[in-house]
Parts: C-alpha cells; sequence; structure tokens
C-alpha cells in the first residue's frame, strides 16, 4: 500500500528531528510521496534541494499568505524559474487568510499573481483558505484555475462548498481535523465527496507531530466511505498522482 502526503512542510523549524528523519519514518509507513509547500522565498531553495536528494519528496514553492508582503518583481521572476525544476510539480501554498494580521489587498496580490505563473507553468496550485472561502472561490473561477486543477489544502467546510471547489477543479485535502473527537461536518462530508476528489495531507508539524499520522486519517477515511485501507490508498494515490501528472 503507498499513499501519498499532498501537504506537509518537512523544513519547518518546529521539527526536533532533521528532514531526513521525517522522510525516513514516512517511507517505514508506506508514504511514497511527500509534496512540501512552501511558505516564504527564502525556504524555496532548501525545498528544491530536498526533493532532489530523496526520491519521495516533491516541492510546491510558493508565498503563503502570511508571506504576501514579500511578493514584488524578483520574487516573481524566481518562482518563474523553479516552475521549470523537474522537482517542482505544484505552487503552493497560495491563498486567502482572514485570520492573519496581513492587509487583504496584498494577499490577493499574491495570491492573483502566483495563480497566473501556475496557470502558465501548467502547475496545480495548493490552496490555503481561512475565512475568506468565497473570494478564493471567486478568484480561482476568473484566472481559470480549471486548467491546471489544484488541491483545497486543509478542508473542513460544507459539502456545498466542497462541490463548489470540485466544479473549479479542484481536489479536497483531507487531514487530522478528521480525527478530532468533535468532528461533525467533515466526516459527512467525506463520507458525500466524489471518489475521484479525495487526497489525503497531514499539514505536519502544524497539525500531525509525525508523518505517519497520515495513516491514521486514511484509516478514518476507509472507516466513513466503507473501504478497505489498501482502496483508500489505492484511490487516493491516483487520485494525487492524475493531478500531479507524475
Amino acid at each position: 500500500m503507498l499513499f501519498c502526503d499532498t501537504h506537509i512542510h518537512l523544513i519547518a523549524p518546529e521539527w526536533q528531528s532533521p528532514a531526513r528523519v521525517q522522510i525516513e519514518q514516512a517511507a517505514d509507513a508506506g508514504i511514497a510521496l511527500l509534496l512540501q509547500p512552501g511558505v516564504r522565498s527564502a525556504d524555496w531553495d532548501d525545498l528544491i534541494d530536498l526533493a532532489q536528494n530523496h526520491q519521495a519528496v516533491y516541492a510546491a514553492p510558493g508565498l503563503h499568505p502570511m508571506s504576501a508582503g514579500e511578493w514584488n518583481e524578483s520574487v516573481a521572476l524566481r518562482l518563474l524559474e523553479l516552475c521549470n525544476q523537474p522537482r517542482v510539480i505544484a505552487v503552493g501554498e497560495i491563498g486567502l487568510d482572514g485570520v492573519l494580521d496581513v492587509d487583504l489587498r496584498l494577499q490577493e496580490t499574491a495570491f492573483c499573481a502566483q495563480l497566473e505563473i501556475a496557470i502558465a507553468a501548467g502547475l496545480p496550485v495548493l490552496i490555503h483558505c481561512r475565512k475568506k472561502i468565497a473570494e478564493v472561490l471567486a478568484i480561482l473561477g476568473r484566472t481559470g484555475v480549471r486548467k491546471v486543477g489544484g488541491i483545497l489544502h486543509g478542508f473542513s467546510g460544507s459539502l456545498e462548498i466542497a462541490h463548489q471547489a470540485i466544479e473549479l477543479g479542484l481536489l479536497i485535502g483531507v487531514g487530522p481535523v478528521l480525527l478530532r473527537e468533535n468532528a461533525r461536518r467533515l466526516p459527512e462530508v467525506v463520507k458525500a465527496l466524489p471518489t475521484a476528489a479525495l487526497v489525503l495531507e497531514t499539514d505536519a508539524p502544524d497539525m500531525a507531530p509525525q508523518p505517519e499520522v497520515l495513516i491514521d486519517v486514511a484509516r478514518k477515511v476507509a472507516e466513513l466511505r466503507g473501504w478497505t485501507l489498501q482502496e483508500t490508498a489505492q484511490i487516493t494515490t491516483a487520485n494525487v498522482y492524475r493531478l500531479l501528472k507524475i
């Protein structure tokens, strides 16, 4: 059984051990693909280096909304260059965040510009969204994200929102929120999602203490869908590979 983690921050400073250890633990758990999104431009070279040195690791450079103030012409040119790297298979994580103390106009400028770069490069996008889903979906609709697709990461919204995102060509990233005892809406959404729209993630280390938590998420998905764990691996991995063209 081979699984894919579509959202893991392997170079985050919160880890107590080097990235190599997380990669080895993931491999031992049967996780065959680790997609690491960008947060700030200073991290991009490290993301690429890690991907070049580990077969299971890929990179999705981009500016998180918290780093939207970094966006300028030189950063845009660097992202354009990185989109041609063979280990870069997406752009992310990009989007809008209504909780952060970052000017929403700056966020929107960086978000829209990165979307344009991703679409021009033919790369899918990893979407971050908190408290701004209507605005994010509207922007995605205007920019033609259907051409490349993407993943709505860390999903915890309604089935209606999920269907709107799927109509725009996005897959739904399901992670450790599904394991919370007080999770009510997300399990019902997972039960009802189209099979072809479901992918798994940990968002470690923020949302999970180690990569193996992905298997716990997969077990919960299997329980909700009436699948075996092997079926869950096959389905979600096929969805990832189809989107990322691996």
